[in-house]
């Protein structure tokens, strides 16, 4: 195992901010899989988790049970960390410009990518395999010629690099109070199902492109998106990515972090980026629910401000017009009904306790697309 320090050098005078990455295996197999939690600096199941995944990746790397290279980077964003205002952890924006960290408007990386491909001598054809060096090639160059002059970007730049050649891409995150729940594109559903399965997953949310600007999707829609732009080049789906909410923010057990970084073992190795010992392969759990559209997913907001009394909780099925939470205001008497938009399930709830007008109260997922467009900002 090596431990590598990335310094962001646009750190203020005085400062340092530094990525610290764990690198396991071996480095020639062409092949490669990359970890991070917390790039929401204040959603530390995933970082936790980490903790337990690294103790294990050292033990299967002195047993040479390591196909690949494995790189994990169980604080992604030490600026987020550093983010406190009257004793409240601000960590998924950050402070100076409110941009989400898991939004990375500022990397133009797909854009970029087009316009080195359209320069450049060497086009896609026919050789799958061809095509996945020079692309990679070409993204790490483009990763190399931006200059960032915000300090948001720099980090963002230096996670995309490290991830950018990987075959699998996991972003560990949590939501407010959830169950377990996986982000991904519907086109790699056959590389995320196992993954949903092992994790015990709850809820899967499949869409081409969310339109945020998402860390997963900087990494894997460029390979679905120049699909289009070559089609009759022969480009393979070369990176499996995919947001995963390890429940809810106060879900910060060990025996929580346990479960999901045995969970990550198991799911490498089905994969072949880890060659267990026989007697330690557990059976692939059923899946717990099939996927569901993107575009399915309906926020449910307050209609009016108010002491928020939840009636329902993550992990419930509910049918249309069933109630979901009642607004109380205790000057004007009043009680104002929230009632589900749509039938689905709750996969998280936002947990505040005073409303103002239009505040999120929770997630629901249909299994319908009902023409959801995004994500949270």
């Amino acid at each position: 195992m090596q431990q590598k320090k990335h310094v962001l050098s646009l750190s203020a005078p005085g400062a340092s901010f530094e990525i610290n990455a764990f690198h396991f295996g071996p480095t020639d197999t062409g092949r490669k899989v990359y970890m991070q939690a917390s790039l929401h600096a204040d959603e530390l199941p995933g970082s936790l988790a980490a903790f337990h995944l690294n103790r294990r990746l050292q033990e299967l790397e002195k047993q040479g049970a390591l196909n690949c290279e494995i790189i994990l980077v169980p604080f992604c964003n030490p600026i987020g960390l550093s983010q406190t205002v009257f004793y409240e952890h601000i960590g998924r924006f950050q402070l100076p410009t409110g941009q989400n960290f898991n939004r990375l408007t500022g990397v133009p990386l797909y854009e970029n990518l087009v316009t080195a491909l359209e320069r450049s001598r060497e086009k896609p054809g026919a050789d799958a395999q061809a095509n996945l060096a020079l692309i990679r090639g070409k993204m790490r160059d483009v990763l190399d010629a931006l200059a960032p002059a915000r300090l948001i970007d720099e980090l963002h730049i230096t996670l995309l690099k490290m991830a950018c050649d990987a075959d699998v891409v996991l972003d560990l995150h949590c939501d407010n109070r959830a169950v377990m729940h996986v982000y991904s594109l519907p086109q790699v559903w056959d590389r995320c199902e196992p993954l949903a399965r092992y994790l015990q997953s709850e809820c899967q949310l499949l869409a081409e492109d969310s339109l945020s600007c998402s860390f997963d999707e900087m990494v894997s829609t460029p390979w679905l998106k120049l699909q289009s732009v070559y089609p009759q080049a022969n480009i393979p789906l070369a990176c499996f990515a995919a947001t995963v909410e390890l429940r809810g923010d106060r879900d910060l057990t060990h025996e929580y972090a346990e479960h999901d970084a045995l969970a990550l073992i198991q799911y490498l190795n089905q994969q072949g980026y880890i060659q267990l010992p026989a007697a330690q392969v557990a059976p692939m759990p059923p899946l717990r629910c099939e996927p569901h559209p993107l575009g399915g997913l309906a926020y449910v907001v307050t209609p009016c401000a108010g002491i928020v009394v939840y009636h329902v909780a993550a992990g419930q099925w509910v049918q249309r017009d069933q109630l979901l939470a009642e607004i109380v205001d205790p000057v004007a008497l009043t009680v104002t009904p929230v009632n589900a938009p749509v039938g689905g399930f709750i996969f998280a709830t936002a947990g505040v306790r005073l409303a103002q007008t239009e505040t999120k109260l929770l997630s629901l997922s249909s299994p319908d697309d009902i023409g959801s467009v995004g994500l949270s900002p």
